[in-house]
């Protein structure tokens, strides 16, 4: 008799579920980080400290637009984040703010990092514990950032990077954006020459707002011709969606993977980059 194996992840140990949450947040080496955009104040995953979306991109800061690395350091060593932290991330949009920060904590060498799966949504969805308290961040704490450069990519590595064999560039935004239809105050509409869209809400359940399965999401990307062997380079607007995609190919075992952080804000914005605006079909 055959038994077929259902596929998993490659990389399970970072997206947990939400009843591991509510058993192991409290536990000495866990720090939880809410990335909500509001409501923090209001109510929250007990223990969880608040990271605003916002505050680990410098939009003055090019070619990489990354935080500085002592900025990053006193950043997370405010939240309680020490060198051994596991970090668990949720916001309220199905890993929208939460994923970006798995990519830079990946990107400044701390990957003890994981995702709620289904986040805020089916939090409170199950009707679980909330609290109002803010932690404060235990004594001892020290993050010490080691930057990897293989995680972002720069506007010149993406140009580099168009019709090139072996690299795929994935963009994460919408129909509208990409047929320049939906500018979001950029000046220039349209797409990246030979990049292949692949929209970050396409590899969540649509109900519950979690993370597909393996092989979902393998057929997603394998029908596209992104394969495990490509170069990735994921774009959106401001490296939040595409750090979605990011974190779902590395989930299901891709590991050739890059941010272009400066994303359609810098693209779009200059007039040296190439841009393709034909329409596109998914």
């Amino acid at each position: 008799m055959l038994v077929v194996l259902a596929m998993t992840y490659a990389h399970p140990e970072q997206l947990v579920e939400t009843d591991w949450v509510a058993a192991h947040a409290a536990d000495s080496g866990i720090r939880v980080v809410d990335m909500r955009q509001n409501g923090y104040a209001a109510g929250h995953i007990p223990g969880a400290v608040h990271l605003s979306p916002v505050a680990i991109r410098d939009a003055n800061a090019p070619p990489t637009f990354l935080p500085t690395t002592s900025a990053f350091e006193a950043m997370m060593t405010s939240l309680g984040i020490g060198d051994g932290t596991r970090v668990v991330v949720y916001d309220e949009r199905g890993g929208i703010y939460a994923a970006r920060l798995w990519w830079i904590l990946n990107y400044f060498g701390h990957s003890n990092v994981a995702l709620v799966n289904g986040g805020w949504i089916k939090w409170t969805a199950e009707q679980r514990p909330l609290s109002s308290e803010m932690p404060t961040a235990p004594p001892g704490a020290r993050f010490t950032a080691r930057p990897n450069p293989k995680w972002v990519a720069t506007a010149a590595d993406v140009a580099a990077a168009i019709d090139k064999a072996g690299v795929k560039i994935v963009d994460a935004r919408t129909t509208a954006e990409i047929e320049g239809k939906d500018l979001r105050n950029i000046r220039r509409g349209g797409f990246v020459p030979s990049s292949i869209p692949v929209y970050w809400e396409d590899l969540l359940d649509p109900q519950r707002h979690t993370f597909k399965t393996a092989e979902e999401l393998r057929q997603i990307y394998e029908s596209r011709g992104i394969t495990p062997p490509s170069d990735v380079i994921a774009y959106c607007q401001v490296g939040m969606r595409a750090s979605v995609d990011l974190f779902a190919l590395h989930l299901i075992g891709y590991d050739k993977l890059r941010n272009y952080y400066g994303a359609w804000e810098e693209w779009g914005n200059r007039d040296d980059l190439p841009i393709a605006t034909k329409t596109i079909k998914n």
